[in-house]
């Protein structure tokens, strides 16, 4: 039987057996518990699961590196017990049935596929930051996540979830600090490497090479992607996304800012063929949103370049190490680098400022994957989805695409996906998969 068939049968059969959340017609009783399938757990993941583990069923743990997944989960105790799967595909085949939700926590470049075959299966996902490897992917994902609006959707920057997040969305709303033209973030965190990658490697025992490499085009196998070490190569990852997703987000946020229409980064030392620059500044331009102005957002990326000091920060003021600030005619907002921490400034803007309405959402939950499995249960609004999480991730993955081409302003047209006045810019691969092995029916 084809998979797709098989998906098919099996929704089918659930409406006569233990349904999952998101089909049963009367909802989840209260207080009732989740049945997570948890995927890409060696590493970020499986501090995810074990939190999950606290408040729900930990129902099922899939990673392609055994080894790796058996030394990351030796201080989990609550997943000691829960049988591993290597291919996720085989995974929904045996167990989909018992499956309400889905957390995916690989490197970037497997997680599209992952969700799309969640999503199409009738599951919740919840997804680490960025939500895929290419705007493509992001785009994709995001319109297949809108054809089920019962599923609860979820991207890992945790900080959406916060009281900080929400009170830098009433200051903006009530004009706090007026106008906003500038947002200006920082970050010394950026997984460079000028290393070349490691030829002949023999893989390792408990590694499917192939599960690795999902839907990427394929390369031999190097011990250079070992240990978390993928995410300093391009072919797997960007180093915009680790940080940005978070850092971003309070502007991205606050000001509703949409797609840009142009991109822009300026680097010291050009990308070798296999990784990203050492660092960067990279400027995007976002068009006015009815009465809102036109902002620049910028973005200072790795450690040896010099933060700019931000307008309205007194003088008597450290310099963050990494975090955001959104510059406005009378003032600014600095956040730390999730969102936390919000403050105004300068001191005398604070000390001038009474209490403002709440004005922004504030989620039932105690922290962001509390959300998310709120939200599956119907009990939550998730924070995060990916009809957020989608636009928000698209300008991360851009700035990869103009870090790797610096120096010329790239025009963006969201509509059509497409760098209308740079064609060497509109083949990168964090654009687009240049050869996808899509014939292996990942999704």
């Amino acid at each position: 039987m084809k998979r797709r068939s098989f998906i098919k049968s099996a929704a089918a059969a659930t409406a006569f057996s233990a349904a999952p959340f998101n089909i049963l017609r009367a909802g989840p009783s209260p207080n009732s518990k989740l049945n997570i399938a948890c995927i890409g757990v060696g590493g970020r993941g499986s501090a995810v699961a074990g939190g999950m583990a606290g408040s729900d069923n930990i129902v099922a743990l899939c990673d392609v590196h055994e080894t790796w997944h058996k030394k990351a989960i030796a201080g989990q105790k609550a997943l000691h017990s829960v049988k591993l799967w290597k291919d996720y595909r085989v995974m929904f085949d045996k167990i989909g049935n018992e499956i309400d939700a889905v957390m995916v926590a690989t490197p970037d470049h497997a997680r599209f596929a992952i969700a799309m075959a969640a999503l199409q299966s009738g599951k919740h996902v919840y997804a680490e930051k960025p939500l895929c490897h290419t705007i493509k992917e992001i785009r994709l994902l995001t319109e297949e996540a809108a054809k089920h609006p019962k599923l609860a959707t979820q991207m890992g920057n945790q900080g959406h979830s916060s009281e900080s997040a929400a009170q830098i969305n009433d200051w903006v709303r009530a004009g706090v600090i007026g106008p906003v033209r500038e947002v200006v973030a920082f970050s010394k965190k950026n997984y460079w490497t000028d290393t070349p990658i490691v030829k002949g490697s023999a893989v390792p025992d408990g590694l499917d090479w192939n599960l690795y490499q999902n839907r990427a085009g394929e390369v031999p196998f190097s011990e250079s992607y070992m240990n978390r070490e993928w995410i300093r190569y391009r072919h797997f990852s960007g180093s915009v996304g680790d940080m940005g997703g978070h850092t971003l987000d309070a502007g991205f946020y606050a000001l509703d800012l949409g797609a840009p229409i142009s991109v822009r980064a300026e680097v010291n030392t050009p990308a070798t063929s296999w990784s990203m620059p050492r660092s960067g500044v990279i400027a995007w331009e976002f068009p006015a949103r009815g009465e809102k102005p036109p902002v620049t957002m910028k973005y200072y990326l790795g450690t040896d370049i010099e933060f700019p000091r931000p307008r309205h920060l007194d003088p008597d003021q450290k310099m963050i190490g990494a975090g955001s600030f959104l510059v406005g005619e009378k003032g600014s907002i600095q956040a730390g680098s999730h969102s936390q921490g919000a403050k105004l400034i300068p001191k005398t803007l604070h000390e001038a400022t009474s209490k403002v309405t709440e004005t922004a959402f504030r989620c039932a939950a105690q922290g962001h994957s509390a959300n998310w499995t709120m939200a599956c249960k119907g009990e939550d609004t998730p924070m995060s989805s990916f009809d957020y999480a989608g636009p928000l991730s698209e300008i991360v993955v851009l700035g990869n695409i103009a870090l790797t081409n610096p120096g010329r302003t790239l025009n963006w047209d969201s509509k059509k996906l497409k760098i209308t006045n740079d064609e060497a810019a509109n083949q990168s691969l964090f654009l687009h998969r240049l050869d996808p092995r899509d014939d292996l029916n990942w999704y």
